[in-house]
């Protein structure tokens, strides 16, 4: 049997008191690395010993398998609990016993319709939901599912307290984000496509080898297609590597997946395969070749090389550029039930990426030196094209990230949404739009020059106004 860490007990006995008080349905929180699994399944056996049942649902093979590992490790009466996709719970509602608890695990997509159709099933069964990110791209809150939350302890303290890895970050651009476009929330393929650069398959390569060429590691694509020719990359440079992905037959894929535990092959390529519940400890490098607008996928993939082994420093090598959107594994996160205004918001403060090391970080030292390799902070030579990008993109940078206040004048907040949508910092669609939001009741003399500053006919701009007050 598990033997629980003290925050691992602490999470179950929060969630009991809060049932004592009346709260029935409970979101779980704890980062990816912390032991869910461990959590429910002593949930499970408090629970079944005590005669009542247990319905467990998710949404991917990989992760049933792991929680019936861990029932069976918790010694949890199989007669009383029941581990299941939840596709097949949805279709059998009608079948099943009625259980006494319902426990999810990656609870973040508990909104699809298949959850919310078993939960009304059984609307008076109490439930708990697991996630190491509860959080949709949507905006859309959980407080019609869950009444009640449960914080596990955080990433920063998993690593103090040695039950997660520390981490090198390393930022090596290969996607230019001027020209990825969003469909759905998140970018779209060909967007991708067409803000990759045209050597990025052997920069991939190249960056890992400098790096992390001795490590165990885990390489997020894009598309089916990228992760093939990634890992084709890698092999013929000698190094064993191989592909999977969701569509890859059970057998073939498990057989990849086995020999990439027992080391046989060093480099894991995939496309939405391996971002929930996968865990290798020996895993100590992840990839990420994905431009993405969703945290959940960001901090699945990036924390997925730092599950804990005594000595481990994991490597994350991010060619997508998702820290300038979300930040490091490390920060502190605040989650909540309720709704979110998703327009508008600066997922990441300012962070910087040292370009002799390629280390990210959020503080130059007293004197601007990178604190890792200790380089100078580099500074832009405007007299090239590449220096005026640099310098354009920064002052882009400092005008997305710099705080608006009610007072500013609406010309001001407005540069400050059309920086963010510019460099897609945020989840800025109209600019003009927001900073009228933003900025609140306006006079006729700021409407009339807003308009003369955006070179639009100030009917435009009195109608938009309008429409928003």
């Amino acid at each position: 049997m598990f033997k629980l860490y003290d925050y691992q007990q602490k999470m179950i006995d929060d969630a009991r008191k809060l049932m004592k008080s009346g709260i029935k349905n409970i979101a779980m929180i704890a980062p990816p690395g912390a032991g869910k699994s461990v959590v429910i399944a002593e949930i499970a056996r408090m629970v079944t010993k005590n005669g009542k049942r247990v319905l467990f649902f998710v949404h991917r093979q990989e992760l049933v398998d792991q929680i019936k590992e861990s029932l069976i490790q918790q010694d949890v009466s199989p007669e009383l609990s029941s581990v299941m996709m939840v596709g097949k719970v949805k279709n059998h509602l009608n079948d099943l016993p009625k259980p006494d608890l319902i426990i999810t695990d990656e609870a973040q997509h508990a909104r699809a319709k298949t959850y919310i159709d078993i939960f009304k099933h059984w609307s008076d069964v109490p439930r708990l939901g697991f996630s190491g990110s509860l959080w949709r791209m949507s905006g859309a809150g959980f407080d019609d599912i869950y009444q009640g939350i449960v914080y596990g302890p955080t990433v920063k303290w998993l690593i103090d307290h040695e039950h997660l890895a520390p981490f090198t970050y390393y930022g090596a651009k290969l996607f230019d984000d001027k020209k990825l476009k969003k469909a759905h929330g998140d970018f779209t393929q060909a967007s991708i496509i067409d803000a990759a650069t045209d050597t990025i398959f052997g920069d991939i390569y190249d960056t890992w080898h400098e790096k992390a060429s001795d490590r165990r590691t885990i390489v997020y694509a894009y598309s089916t297609e990228h992760s093939k020719e990634i890992a084709a990359e890698f092999v013929r440079h000698g190094v064993k590597a191989a592909h999977v992905d969701s569509k890859t037959p059970k057998a073939e894929r498990d057989k990849i997946v086995a020999a990439f535990r027992t080391g046989e092959v060093q480099v894991l390529c995939n496309y939405a395969l391996f971002d929930e519940g996968y865990n290798v400890k020996e895993c100590s490098c992840c990839v990420i070749a994905r431009p993405t607008a969703s945290m959940v996928f960001n901090i699945q993939s990036t924390m997925r090389c730092m599950r804990y082994l005594p000595g481990k420093q994991a490597i994350i090598i991010d060619h997508a550029g998702n820290y300038m959107r979300f930040g490091l594994p490390d920060d502190d996160r605040q989650w909540s039930l309720a709704g979110r205004n998703s327009k508008g918001k600066v997922d990441a403060p300012d962070i910087h990426t040292c370009q002799y090391c390629y280390q990210v970080f959020y503080e130059w030292t007293a004197d601007n030196r990178c604190p890792y390799c200790g380089e100078l902070k580099p500074e832009a030579d405007p007299r090239t094209p590449e220096g005026k990008k640099k310098i354009e993109q920064a002052k882009m940078i400092e005008i997305a990230n710099r705080k608006v206040e009610k007072s500013d004048s609406l010309i001001s907040i407005y540069e400050h949404f059309k920086a963010k949508k510019t460099m897609n910092i945020g989840n800025v669609h109209r600019p003009i739009n927001a900073a009228i939001r933003e900025k609140g009741v306006c006079s006729s003399a700021e409407l009339n020059e807003f308009a003369k500053h955006l070179g639009v006919k100030k009917s435009y701009v009195f109608r938009v106004y309008r429409h928003k007050y």
